[in-house]
């Protein structure tokens, strides 16, 4: 029975510790962290805020109600008097005012909420773009790690080479000491690796908003990237976000002009109604039959605009300035876009190139250590030469490697800056 209890609590804790493994892709990535981050909740209430705002915008034209209700009562001029003279008062009021800034005022809201929305997205994208990046660098690392496994083992196999030779009497002590040396170079730089790749995945847990003992595994393969073709914005919608942004400001702004003008020049139309009802305090029953009812009219005509010193007429031209101003932005914004792009785009041609370069010297490099090996293992090379040989092997995949993940990080780029949807030029 013991036994039996002992297997079960072991596959307890088994499924307990697959129960907190998570796989994860790097679209698995970006929900974990778009649901987990606080910034982006933040973004998604004023959002709500900016669609309340919009949904109610009109309110302007709703009617303003209210009621009230006093009672008076006059003192007796002695303690002995009977007198009782008070009174009771309820007094409704409705008023209603009408500008032709009504529309003007709709339409700032729903500009409000199109700006809110584009702030919403730029977070949402900015956070993508950053797990994006450090997915890619984390699989980097990995590979890393992987080459540098392979490079302690090859200098591990060297030197146990090496002393088997020196014990046979065929091979001085120095190259011994020096594939030693070697080889706990190699080891070294494997764990600084694997440091560098456990802080790393710390700080990616941290952004997806995940338990620091969670174990992960990424699921994806750097070097795919090295097969991609050409990339091309053809038949792609650019939607920048700055763009957007300050079209909206730009409609925000010619909005406001028009309410400056609008106020200016346009009347405000208003109407109320107002109904009482009095009684003396000690004949109530008359409150129904003793009300009176006003009804009121009116209409205000500003007549500030018409006068170009005052405050009225140089708040327009304030305005007029705002949208002059964000013209040309916009246009110098629209120009900087484009210039981003192309300089985006001739990196990744640059960067693809060297890619081609990268993977010809690994070729060379391999051709070149296997030859100083045989050549080392004739006696015809010296140490030196085969760690050299080796060095160059290794650096060379690093640096494809490196190559392929400045080359993701380029397109992850130029996907933010088009505004397209992320993944879209790679695949």
């Amino acid at each position: 029975m013991k036994k039996l209890f002992s297997v079960a609590a072991a596959l307890i804790a088994a499924a307990g510790l697959n129960a907190e493994s998570l796989k994860l892709t790097i679209d698995d990535s970006v929900k974990y962290a778009l649901e987990g981050n606080l910034s982006i909740k933040q973004s998604q209430i004023d959002l709500d805020q900016a669609a309340r705002s919009k949904k109610y915008s009109w309110n302007s034209i709703s009617p303003e109600a209210s009621l009230s209700a006093s009672y008076s009562q006059n003192l007796p001029e002695n303690q002995n008097s009977t007198s009782d003279s008070g009174s009771i008062a309820i007094t409704g009021k409705v008023s209603l005012s009408l500008s032709a800034n009504l529309a003007t005022t709709i339409k700032a809201a729903s500009l409000s909420y199109q700006s809110s929305e584009i702030s919403y997205e730029s977070a949402c994208r900015t956070i993508e773009l950053s797990v994006r990046k450090a997915f890619w660098a984390l699989l980097n690392e990995k590979e890393n790690i992987d080459l540098q496994e392979k490079n302690e083992a090859t200098a591990k196999k060297q030197y146990e080479s090496n002393l088997a030779k020196y014990n046979r009497g065929s091979l001085s002590q120095l190259d011994v000491l020096s594939a030693q040396v070697a080889w706990q170079n190699a080891k070294l730089s494997l764990e600084s690796a694997r440091t560098s790749w456990q802080n790393d995945m710390a700080s990616f847990k941290q952004m997806l908003a995940l338990p620091q003992d969670s174990e992960i595994s990424l699921e994806g393969n750097l070097t795919d990237i090295l097969e991609l073709k050409e990339i091309s914005l053809e038949g792609i919608t650019i939607e920048n976000s700055t763009i957007k942004s300050l079209q909206v400001q730009l409609a925000a702004a010619e909005n406001s002009l028009t309410a400056a003008r609008l106020s200016a020049y346009s009347p405000v139309l208003s109407a109320g109604y107002t109904y009482s009802m009095s009684a003396a305090s000690n004949d109530t029953g008359s409150l129904a039959d003793s009300g009176t009812g006003t009804l009121s009219f009116g209409a205000t005509i500003p007549l500030d605009g018409l006068f170009p010193w005052s405050s009225t007429s140089l708040n327009i031209d304030s305005q007029k300035d705002s949208v002059k101003n964000l013209e040309l932005e916009l246009e110098n914004q629209k120009q900087t876009l484009e210039v981003s792009i192309k300089s985006y785009m001739n990196q990744i041609k640059e960067y693809q190139s060297v890619i081609e370069l990268r993977k010809s010297s690994i070729e060379l490099a391999e051709q070149t250590y296997n030859m100083t090996l045989e050549a080392y293992n004739h006696g015809t090379k010296d140490l030196l030469s085969l760690q050299t040989a080796n060095d160059a092997l290794f650096t060379a995949r690093v640096n494809l490697l490196s190559q392929a993940y400045t080359l993701v990080c380029a397109i992850l780029d130029l996907e933010n800056t088009a505004g397209i949807q992320f993944g879209t030029l790679g695949k």
